[in-house]
């Protein structure tokens, strides 16, 4: 199936079935329960939810690890906000080259009217700015980041579901976080391993 590429209307903002309005809450309540457990960062946690609800090509482990780079602003940096960030990255992941479209150019729309849609309902896709007010409040920040990693996924989904014109998704159950935490101790012993092996063969 190809898009239709240059139609006016945002997918944001395209009108979709009863059934997959209840795929896109679902899914933005599991983004935002695998961050508000602590499971997962925001943009992980995005990137893993919309990943295994549209059977995505990354392992469960691959979409953690690429969203990790996203996180806290692009690791402190204070940059774009890591939900967002994990949004792009999931909408590229789906609209891409070979996966609906003959190029790239859609799937660079696409993140586009992400991009824009995030700066309607909030001002700013800067993590610094999206924060400052909320700093000095740890459970207000916190609180503030679960909503925005909800939200990222909402839009997110609902581009994906609008350009795949799929209604038929049923998310898969969210990830325990002692699942989350097995395969980051995981990831940090075959680390460990590598670097031994790299020093015992130098």
């Amino acid at each position: 199936m190809k898009l239709n590429k240059y139609s006016e209307a945002s997918p944001v903002d395209a009108e979709l079935s009863p059934e997959a309005e209840a795929v896109v809450e679902r899914l933005k309540l599991q983004a935002e329960n695998l961050f508000e457990t602590r499971a997962l960062l925001c943009a992980e946690a995005v990137m893993v939810t919309l990943n295994e609800a549209f059977d995505g090509s990354l392992s469960e482990e691959e979409a953690i690890n690429l969203g990790s780079t996203f996180c806290m602003g692009v690791g402190t940096a204070g940059c774009m906000c890591g939900a967002l960030a994990g949004g792009l990255a999931s909408v590229g992941m789906f609209t891409g080259k070979g996966r609906l479209a003959d190029s790239n150019a859609h799937a660079r729309d696409c993140g586009k009217n992400l991009h824009d849609a995030f700066v309607r309902n909030h001002k700013t896709t800067c993590c610094r700015s999206l924060t400052r007010h909320v700093k000095n409040d740890s459970a207000k920040h916190f609180a503030q980041c679960t909503m925005l990693t909800g939200n990222a996924t909402e839009l997110a989904a609902r581009i994906i579901i609008a350009e795949r014109q799929d209604t038929h998704i049923t998310p898969r159950k969210a990830l325990a976080k002692g699942h989350v935490l097995a395969m980051r101790a995981g990831n940090v012993l075959r680390n460990v391993c590598k670097s031994v092996w790299r020093l015992a063969h130098r």
